[in-house]
């Protein structure tokens, strides 16, 4: 399909758009989210603080571009088409014989290719970049969270956190609760308090100051006498992103940093939480939507005769068609949350409906 003249003079024009507006909103996304940070970033460090925001500016760059990919792609598609009919480049081709069909099919094309790499860094890379992305932005924002319950189920502890600066690590007033390893049901071992305490997440280990250990038997007696130890350094198993998970609970963002594999587990796991089953359907059939957006946008673009006149309105309509898309999805998602409709359909239903419109619409074209 590529070989032929018009497919390479086709794909030249709808690449170079689809990447020229990947890169424009991609620096335009920047420059707002940069200006929004500028008052935390007044007093700090910049040679500690620049790499961490290289780093955080990379993983939300990867995740905007990878989550607006389909209307980015109707907007390429849409300018490519626009301009070849202003030159009057269409009309010649049908002129000659050659189908919409055939003139469109380059796009469909790179539109799988783009489609099948953004779908796979989703479910692949995706997962940890989000993670990433939303502990660099409490470490930025210096944010500080109160009253964390933390799970350590390798060593069998729970922890409370009264306070916790996600920039610094410092947690003040630590409970540290540690069972019995193995035994059901849970025996507790011991309680570890510590005023203050340091999350050192390179070394794995939680160091606490002025502590104070009681230490139990099997039967929930207490063994000895209090111990009093200046510091302990007690090694964990938690990740940065554990704590952001007690901070936010286990809601959107938790699911949003999750693979199908994982939601799936979730889903296995907590079957009362509907929101699980509602996002691991949209995310199936997500990989349909750039393909449902040129279904419906290209024939309101360039398959009437109307639109074809109107440049004004063209741009209209590529604007109406992503925003009616997204705002459907988004609703039926709402409605699959609140159980108003079973997950699977608030799922499915808008790509189902989107699609079926879009083919009609592709089949009443001007070719």
């Amino acid at each position: 399909m590529i070989f032929k003249k018009i497919d390479r003079y086709i794909s030249w024009a709808f690449l170079s758009r689809f990447l020229g507006g990947a890169g424009l909103l991609g620096v335009l996304y920047v420059t707002f989210d940069l200006l929004k940070q500028l008052e935390d970033l007044q007093g700090t460090n910049l040679a500690s603080t620049l790499p961490k925001m290289a780093s955080y500016y990379t993983y939300v760059i990867a995740l905007f571009l990878s989550d607006i990919t389909p209307a980015l792609i109707l907007m390429a598609a849409g300018m490519a088409l626009v301009s070849m009919v202003r030159r009057r480049e269409l009309l010649v081709l049908k002129a000659t014989g050659t189908s919409i069909y055939r003139v469109v099919a380059p796009i469909f094309f790179w539109t799988l290719l783009i489609n099948l790499a953004v779908f796979g860094f989703r479910e692949t890379m995706g997962p940890q970049v989000t993670k990433k992305r939303e502990i660099l932005n409490r470490v930025l924002e210096k944010d500080v969270e109160t009253r964390l319950l933390l799970r350590d189920d390798r060593f069998d502890r729970r922890i409370f956190v009264r306070k916790y600066n996600f920039s610094t690590g410092k947690m003040q007033d630590v409970s540290l609760l540690e069972f019995y390893r193995g035994e059901r049901p849970k025996k507790l071992r011991r309680i570890v308090q510590a005023d203050t305490a340091r999350y050192e997440p390179d070394e794995g280990v939680i160091s606490m100051e002025t502590v104070e250990v009681r230490q139990f038997d099997r039967s929930g007696a207490v063994v000895g006498k209090k111990v009093f130890r200046p510091t302990e350094r007690i090694q964990t198993a938690l990740t940065p992103f554990d704590f952001l998970r007690a901070a936010q609970g286990e809601g959107e963002s938790f699911s949003l940093a999750q693979s199908l594999p994982e939601l799936y587990r979730l889903i296995r796991q907590q079957p009362e939480i509907p929101h699980f089953r509602v996002l691991f359907h949209l995310r199936l059939a997500s990989f349909f939507s750039p393909f449902i957006l040129l279904l419906i946008g290209i024939p309101c673009l360039v398959g009437f005769e109307r639109s074809i006149r109107s440049r004004s309105l063209s741009v209209i309509i590529t604007i109406v068609v992503a925003a009616g898309f997204y705002a459907l999805s988004f609703v039926f998602a709402s409605m699959g949350d609140t159980q108003s409709l079973p997950p699977a359909l608030a799922g499915w239903f808008p790509s189902i409906a989107g699609g079926a419109a879009g083919l009609w619409l592709f089949e009443s074209m001007l070719t």
